[in-house]
């Protein structure tokens, strides 16, 4: 199978991100944007992309006439190259800046497990919104070895499985009323969401023509949107939040699923026409730094003379987000990326 680049993918990334930034910012007040507990999904979308991109090029060099101990060098050292050096970078500066209220926490960050922190003490902290890479690397640690070391024949088993023990663990948590931060930051509960995008490559890859017939079929749309209807209303809703926890990621993981296949695709009419933008795309080729800088621009805009309209106070923190991340991506992320190309 030939190389794709999903632009489509990073427009979906700029929604993504979006709404992360809507979620988090409501706190400092800027409510302009407030679109509720939907914007929490944001990180969901994240990991099915997440899951669909990882797995995809793993299957890609496992067909590939080489070992699978250097296919492992290459993963992990394009992950290296793609995410560690702006994510210390940006852990240095904010802990500088922040010193006091990290000193006690800082090697979480530093070890990629501030998901545990959060866990343990029930509380965001400095730099809360790092718990979704540290997730992603704990998933690193351990997808690579099963895709690339089990047959083929048994990936889709080992996808689906993985799906189901999502679900297991976020049964037993709620049933043990264990807290949100459990079942939201663990990431064994946030493996549904990963592993759906992992079932979207395993089609893409073995079984295109299939997974385009059931893309396109109105019945698999009518299912996947009656998903995301499901999501909102639950999102919505007063109900237990333990319970609330068991399937609402994975129900907006399936309507995921649906919406990155379709990209990978390509979407035209509309949809098609919004997703080929080219601005969302730069803003979805960014939006790691903006994801690593959002959470942090806020407070450090609050020393100055800090507008007090609502919609000023958006567009201020808004501009100054995409202009670190654009700085970070051309002068510093998009120069080590370039390294990559050594380690196809």
């Amino acid at each position: 199978m030939t190389i794709k680049k999903f632009d489509q993918i990073d427009s979906l990334r700029f929604f993504a991100v979006f709404a992360v930034v809507c979620a988090h910012w409501r706190w400092y007040g800027n409510t302009i944007m407030d679109i509720g507990p939907i914007a929490a999904r944001g990180v969901d979308l994240f990991f099915v992309i997440s899951g669909f991109l990882i797995t995809l090029g793993l299957i890609r060099a496992k067909e590939k006439d080489q070992s699978q101990g250097t296919s492992l060098y290459k993963f992990y050292i394009r992950r290296f190259l793609r995410i560690f050096p702006i994510y210390y970078l940006t852990i240095f500066i904010v802990y500088i800046f922040w010193h006091k209220q990290m000193a006690d926490y800082v090697w979480w960050f530093l070890l990629y497990i501030s998901n545990f922190h959060s866990i343990k003490t029930q509380s965001w902290g400095v730099g809360g919104q790092f718990w979704s890479l540290a997730v992603e690397e704990q998933f690193y640690l351990v997808w690579p070895f099963l895709i690339l070391f089990v047959p083929n024949n048994r990936l889709l088993m080992v996808i689906i499985s993985s799906i189901f023990l999502s679900l297991a663990a976020k049964v037993y948590w709620a049933l043990n009323a264990f807290p949100f931060w459990t079942p939201y930051m663990h990431p064994i509960g946030s493996l549904d969401a990963l592993a759906l995008g992992a079932l979207l490559a395993y089609f893409f890859y073995f079984h295109s023509d299939l997974l385009r017939k059931w893309l396109f079929s109105p019945l698999f749309i009518f299912a996947v949107i009656t998903q995301l209807c499901i999501v909102i209303c639950f999102s919505y809703s007063q109900l237990y939040y333990p319970i609330f926890n068991v399937g609402i990621r994975t129900s907006f993981g399936i309507f995921c699923f649906w919406l990155i296949g379709r990209a990978t695709f390509g979407f035209t009419g509309a949809i098609g026409y919004v997703l080929d933008e080219r601005p969302l795309q730069y803003i979805g080729k960014i939006s790691y730094g903006i994801y690593l800088f959002h959470d942090f621009v806020p407070g450090m805009l609050m020393g100055l003379k800090y507008p007090e309209d609502d919609n000023l106070r958006f567009l201020m923190n808004a501009i100054v987000t995409v202009g670190l991340a654009s700085i970070s991506w051309y002068f510093f992320e998009s120069r080590i990326l370039k390294l990559k190309e050594r380690f196809e």
